[in-house]
């Protein structure tokens, strides 16, 4: 008799189960998805230009961080940058910024990859270098040279060098 009523239960909770309708999503259903991802992916590095991101960089650091003679033409200078299109030129306007930063805005690190960022700065030919050189620039930035809403847009524009790096 035990046998029996576990029995029948067994095959009403089967029944049960049956009756609810679990959806799997289908080869199809995840193929679309991973084609939406590889869609949004490359909307956002094609979007990503280097010149845009050194205008974020630069529109995010607080004016404490910069020399006088920078502060005066950092609006042309943000236009400049939002022009780049090349390498050079922004290799170039990296260069200006961080002649443009106060020593006391850098983090103590600076001083030991300065030289080699220079050397770098100086030889870079690709958009790929310049990222990198901009990742280092920002990096080595004292965090209380940036102003509030950098912590909300740094992971963003991290991604758009990362993008750019590959």
């Amino acid at each position: 008799m035990k046998r029996t009523s576990l029995l029948v239960f067994i095959l009403f909770f089967v029944a049960g189960l049956k009756a609810q309708d679990i959806k799997l999503p289908t080869s199809t259903d995840v193929k679309k998805l991973e084609k939406s991802v590889q869609s949004e992916a490359s909307k956002v590095t094609s979007q990503a230009n280097i010149g845009q991101l050194l205008g974020q960089l630069t529109s995010n650091i607080s004016d404490d961080a910069l020399t006088d003679s920078f502060k005066k033409n950092k609006s042309s200078f943000l236009n400049k940058v939002k022009t780049i299109k090349d390498p050079a030129g922004a290799s170039s306007a990296i260069q200006s910024l961080q002649g443009g930063l106060l020593p006391t805005a850098m983090d103590a690190g600076w001083a030991k990859v300065k030289d080699t960022w220079i050397k770098d700065a100086k030889t870079a030919k690709t958009v790929k270098s310049v990222a990198n050189i901009a990742g280092v620039l920002e990096s080595n930035i004292n965090d209380k040279f940036f102003k509030p809403g950098w912590l909300k847009a740094r992971p963003t524009w991290q991604a758009g060098l990362s993008a750019l790096s590959k």
